[in-house]
């Protein structure tokens, strides 16, 4: 029965800073038991390394290097750092676009106060001020799209074919 290896440890909270403590803990005990001068020490230091080449053979991620595991914390700890900075800076727009469509709002509300013209046809999206109407009146009554304009020269003129 095969079983995913990506699978297999999905119910198990990875807590690197205890699994650090562990293998580091663990290497110490084995080079203890390697400096050691009894048999027994030392029958018991090459077991701890066959079952650990077993659970390798075997298909099991067997994670106790130092190196591997800091590596690992200090990676988590960028990608939870760059996390916190996207956050902010989603909170951050979230406020602005708040804030503006507030301000309009109240420009809005100004303007309405006034009444007449002033407060007819006021816009949700921006504040449109007197420089904006003014630019907006000078595009209009353009004609018809493709006729009217500027004539630049004819297509077939007499001077330009010879």
């Amino acid at each position: 029965q095969k079983t995913n290896k990506a699978l297999a440890n999905l119910g198990k909270s990875k807590n690197l800073q205890k699994m650090l403590a562990d293998a580091e803990a663990k290497r110490q005990r084995l080079e203890e038991l390697k400096q050691s001068q009894k048999e027994e020490d030392k029958a018991k230091a090459a077991n701890l390394e066959w079952g650990d080449a077993i659970k390798e053979a075997s298909g099991d991620r067997v994670k106790d290097d130092p190196a591997k595991l800091k590596k690992a914390i200090k990676r988590q700890a960028a990608k939870k750092a760059k996390s916190a900075k996207a956050w902010k800076s989603r909170m951050e727009q979230t406020q602005q676009k708040l804030n503006d469509r507030q301000k309009i709002r109240q420009h809005n509300l100004t303007q309405r106060k006034q009444g007449g013209a002033a407060g007819a046809n006021l816009s949700k999206k921006r504040i449109v001020t007197d420089e904006d109407k003014k630019k907006a009146a000078g595009k209009r009554g353009g004609g018809r799209a493709g006729f009217e304009g500027r004539k630049q020269e004819f297509l077939n003129d007499k001077k330009k074919i010879q």
